[in-house]
């Protein structure tokens, strides 16, 4: 973890509110404003409020939702005029962003909202990215993942949108076959079948209809037989500086595709301990993961355009046998930085949200 020491803000003023925009519907705020009280108890002596979507009333610039009471630790239903600075937790189709972009412009945190595809697209135009991303098609048909396997001998398939390795399937081919491995959404426990092009066709016709896909090279992220990935957690201060809050890293459980089902750990600790790096080579790729997660969080707005705003981000990375680093995905519309505490990092936690709401408040003491 890189500690930052941070001049809190919001005692000088009682000025503005925030909104934390966390739901579609008030059913579903509702649901979700537990897990909102660390980031509210963060800011100081200015009004926080989680709204939702519903609770947007667009001509006349007011929104309704719970005003939080640092004090009593609850939240009270209210109305108010449009904050001065939105943290968006939440996937916003393009309307919703044009709208914010008119209203709030770079006043709203995380204001775009982007898929694997258009990551891979945007950063492999860089020679110097393209060097961190595992080869990636969009699949525009089954046959492509027989044409990619044929190639490369396996691949992931994982939906564009998707997120904490929800209808991600394997894809590999031996003698015996085609073998497709996938996780049970309702338990998480993974599937293996073999079949033939012709079963492969009609499992990836059922499977991916409705959505979009990407065929992606496997990486051999595995240490015993247990995927291991790390999570940079990368949040801007009140100088709307980025800054890499901490290093975790997700160990599944044997045999499985992903990792989101198994322990979290300290980076570092898992770099020497779990991957059995020296101190030197645990050091450097640390330092690497740092210096080019915040490299990706720079070239990622500005892909955006002037009014991007992505101040509150999860970078996961991949590191193969031959210590080699990759960019897996960009967590940006709700990054969890609460699986710090499931390593015990509760100070990572701390930080993540402290610096979150310094960024928003001199975002709304500045507007």
């Amino acid at each position: 973890m890189t500690s930052h020491k941070t001049t809190r803000l919001g005692e000088e003023t009682k000025k503005g509110t925030i909104g934390i925009l966390a739901a579609r519907s008030h059913k579903a705020l509702k649901g979700k404003l537990n897990h909102l009280n660390d980031l509210a108890a963060s800011f100081m002596s200015i009004k926080v409020m989680a709204f939702s979507l519903q609770g947007v009333k667009k001509q006349d610039m007011l929104i309704s939702g719970y005003v939080y009471s640092p004090s009593e630790r609850k939240w009270t239903w209210s109305t108010s005029p449009m904050p001065r600075a939105v943290i968006n937790r939440m996937t916003l189709k393009h309307q919703w962003q044009n709208y914010f972009k008119r209203t709030l412009g770079s006043n709203m945190i995380n204001n775009m909202t982007f898929n694997k595809w258009e990551m891979y697209e945007w950063l492999s135009d860089s020679p110097y990215f393209a060097t961190f991303l595992p080869l990636t098609w969009l699949m525009r048909g089954p046959t492509d993942i027989i044409h990619f396997v044929t190639l490369y001998k396996q691949c992931y398939i994982k939906p564009v949108n998707g997120s904490y390795g929800k209808g991600i399937f394997k894809v590999s081919r031996d003698e015996k076959g085609y073998k497709i491995e996938n996780m049970n959404t309702h338990n998480m426990k993974k599937a293996t079948s073999y079949i033939n092009e012709q079963g492969l066709i009609a499992y990836v016709t059922q499977h991916c209809k409705n959505k979009t896909f990407i065929l992606q090279h496997v990486i051999d992220l595995y240490v015993a037989d247990r995927p291991v990935d790390f999570r940079l957690i990368l949040v801007k201060d009140a100088s709307s500086q980025w800054r890499d809050v901490g290093l975790l890293a997700r160990k599944g459980k044997r045999h499985e595709i992903v990792s989101h089902t198994g322990i979290v750990k300290n980076g570092y600790s898992a770099l020497r301990n779990i991957m059995t790096l020296t101190r030197h080579e645990a050091m450097k790729l640390n330092q690497q993961m740092s210096e080019v997660g915040l490299a990706v969080a720079k070239e990622m707005e500005t892909f955006g355009g002037p009014e991007c705003n992505l101040g509150n981000l999860g970078i996961d990375f991949g590191i193969d046998k031959d210590q080699r680093l990759f960019v897996i995905e960009i967590n940006h519309r709700n990054p969890r930085h609460r699986m710090a505490l499931d390593a015990g990092e509760w100070a990572i936690y701390k930080e993540a949200n402290a610096l979150l709401a310094d960024y928003a408040t001199r975002i709304a003491v500045d507007d």
